[in-house]
């Protein structure tokens, strides 16, 4: 499955870009306009049931002429004053989701009060995929869990100026909600359900979360700043969770409060919901119940979350010059979790990182400064992977002491307010007191990767030792960067750093026995385009190369349809199913079907067939491989009709896997075909 993510952030920015003006100034998201919304203070009543949603919202704007916000097409301004004096709204289609809304303020003031008055009937939760999820979401109520994303115009956007706000939420009885911010207060009077919160840093926007909860609540002391407050608000089905929850999330904010700087809020919760992924926003964590019960979310996916509150909700990434906060936060959750399980762990998360990254097709790779959001698989890997790589680099050029320094400094002086790629370059910089334009210039501007080889290597006594000239070479036009090479000889491993900046280089290495081999890299600690021997077939090649081809291997129109299904579900880019008898050989190939029409198909083509490693155990059989023309397939076969369609959910989520077996939805045996580093061996090649 796919980690979640902060996709709340990701969602807003999708949608802000349409909607969003500033008075007179028809125009970008990011042109704060002649008016600015200082701070909302929002009542809220919500009826999950009916869907029904009333909201009076008082805002302070500074500004004048005309003050422009949107709000979602399913809501309608009933009243509106400014500076207590009833005025006229105009409304005016902008979006498919929203209108725009504009009335007249008149001459400009410091700040004027604007009162809006307005209410509609959302629709129920839709019963999106992660895919569909991560393409946008309407404000929605229902009594399983209503969710109402910052950023969908259900409360009045007021140009893209960050703001405060204060919120009163009036909810049925058995329901209980939340927004980011600072519980003020909550009680149950009158059949209803009452909370206010406040969240009185610089916001991005307000998203609002509500369901038939119970709550658990922690309080944490801290030295130096009031007590923290910890709650979990999880369906009665996972109430047995928690208790761990709870204690994870205490760890996580302990770990980055030492390692960045003390936690910037009050709270953080754990919030259960019916949607298939994640969100991350500030002082809490939105989080599928079917997300919830996966066991490795508390020990990886929360912490990502919790990190959150430092970056990107803490310290917000300016999305015009490119999202770090993405980068930055996989590095020191994601990828220092596997760290914290000892070096072979780390190796592997590094070699795994490496092998998405390869799955991109060459010209398909865009630069890490492109990155704003993630919206598909090559998405993430360019925003998460590649920025996971460029920290894990510059952490190795500076230290370990002053890279956290850097990191320390850049909280100290830019929490709360927006921040960017220059931004974070400049704290590296004056924490180590060297220039590091050239290091983020290339790792940031330039698209794909290196691709490094040993091109020639060759060894001779020298005196009692042994001296190796060994030659790397890499495509035009060349990067600059230190490679690791290790020198093996029967003393043992030795590992010497390589300043490499040209297409071809000679390097003279004296090493102190007759070198047996001398390996590129073999730890993985380079952003780089791995060689083939290193790079085993694994699903993501294929799902997202936009040339993959989807053939239904059996006839019937129900699997037809199910391969089509499946095929939505599983590919960036998925095009027509075709049938086997359309198959020309020149495209990556996913073939799909009942196991005995795959295993007749891949026959009939001369494909590879049927591994051992997954025979027909299980009920469904999931490998790839390498046609003979080098590109990659695979094969999904499934034992019934209902054993494929059980695979739409789960799938997806294993693309980092070269073969699976399921029993059902559940996987019982999954790996990765062995891979080996470019290694030139010297017996073999002095011979």
């Amino acid at each position: 499955m796919t980690r979640p993510t902060a996709l709340y952030r990701a969602i807003r920015w999708l949608c802000l870009g349409a909607t969003l003006v500033g008075a007179g100034m028809a125009g970008a998201a990011r042109d704060a306009g002649a008016v600015q919304g200082l701070h909302h203070d929002l009542a809220v009543r919500l009826d999950p049931g009916s869907g029904e949603l009333f909201v009076e919202d008082t805002v302070a704007v500074e500004g004048g002429g005309d003050l422009a916000f949107a709000l979602a097409r399913r809501l309608a301004v009933e009243r509106v004053l400014v500076d207590g004096v009833s005025v006229t709204a105009v409304m005016q289609p902008v979006h498919a989701q929203r209108n725009q809304w504009r009335i007249p303020l008149g001459q400009a003031r410091k700040v004027r009060t604007v009162v809006v008055r307005y209410r509609g009937r959302l629709d129920a939760l839709p019963a999106a995929d992660h895919r569909e999820v991560l393409h946008g979401l309407r404000p929605s109520a229902d009594p399983r869990g209503s969710f109402l994303p910052g950023g969908t115009g259900w409360y009045p956007e007021i140009g893209a100026a960050h703001f405060t706000y204060r919120l009163s939420l009036d909810l049925p009885a058995g329901q209980r909600g939340l927004v980011p911010g600072r519980l003020i207060a909550e009680r149950n009077e009158g059949g209803r359900y009452r909370a206010t919160f406040a969240f009185v840093r610089p916001a991005e926007a307000i998203g609002l979360m509500a369901g038939p909860y119970q709550v658990r609540e922690q309080i944490v002391e801290r030295e130096s700043a009031e007590p923290l407050r910890l709650r979990t608000y999880f369906y009665a089905e996972l109430a047995d969770l928690a208790e761990d929850y709870l204690a994870a999330v205490g760890r996580y904010v302990e770990l980055y409060s030492r390692w960045i700087g003390p936690y910037p809020f009050t709270e953080f919760s754990v919030v259960s919901g019916p949607l298939p992924t994640g969100f991350g926003m500030p002082t809490l964590a939105y989080l599928g119940a079917d997300v919830l019960r996966l066991p490795f979310i508390r020990g990886s996916s929360l912490g990502h979350e919790v990190l959150h509150s430092w970056w990107g909700n803490g310290v917000y990434a300016d999305f015009e010059r490119g999202n770090w906060s993405e980068g930055l936060t996989a590095f020191m959750a994601d990828y220092t979790y596997r760290e914290q399980e000892g070096p072979e762990a780390a190796r592997q998360a590094r070699l795994e990182l490496l092998r998405d990254i390869a799955a991109i097709p060459p010209g398909q790779d865009p630069p890490l400064r492109q990155f704003t959001s993630r919206s598909h698989g090559t998405s993430q890997i360019v925003g998460y992977h590649k920025g996971t790589f460029l920290f894990l680099m510059l952490r190795d050029l500076l230290g370990a002491p002053v890279f956290d320094a850097g990191l320390q400094r850049f909280w100290h002086d830019r929490q709360f307010t927006v921040a960017s790629w220059a931004d974070l370059e400049r704290a590296f910089e004056a924490a180590s007191g060297r220039t590091l334009d050239r290091f983020f210039d290339q790792w940031l501007a330039r698209p794909g990767v290196p691709r490094l080889r040993i091109e020639t290597a060759r060894s001779a006594r020298n005196g009692p030792g042994h001296r190796i000239w060994v030659t790397l070479a890499q495509d035009q036009p060349a990067f600059t960067m230190t490679v690791p090479v290790v020198v093996t000889t029967p003393a043992g491993r030795t590992e010497y750093p390589l300043n490499v900046d040209g297409v071809r280089q000679e390097f003279v290495l004296d090493v102190p026995a007759r070198p047996e081999s001398v390996s590129l890299d073999p730890d993985f600690r380079v952003l780089r385009r791995l060689d083939s021997a290193e790079m085993p077939p694994t699903l993501r090649q294929l799902m997202v190369d936009p040339r993959t081809a989807t053939i239904a291997a059996s006839a019937a129109e129900e699997m037809r349809a199910l391969a089509a299904e499946l095929a939505r579900a599983l590919l960036d880019h998925p095009h027509a199913i075709a049938d086997g008898g359309s198959w020309r050989g020149d495209s990556p190939l996913l073939v799909i079907g009942l196991s005995a029409d795959v295993d007749r198909f891949l026959a009939r083509v001369n494909l590879p067939g049927r591994p051992r490693q997954v025979g027909i155990r299980g009920t469904a059989q999931v490998w790839t491989s390498y046609q003979t023309n080098g590109k990659a397939l695979a094969v999904v076969s499934a034992a019934s009709v209902d054993a494929l369609r059980a695979l739409r959910r789960p799938l997806p989520h294993y693309g980092r896997q070269s073969y699976l077996v399921f029993d059902g939805p559940r996987v019982v045996e999954r790996g990765v075909w062995p891979a080996h580093s470019p290694t030139w061996h010297f017996a073999e090649k002095e011979q």
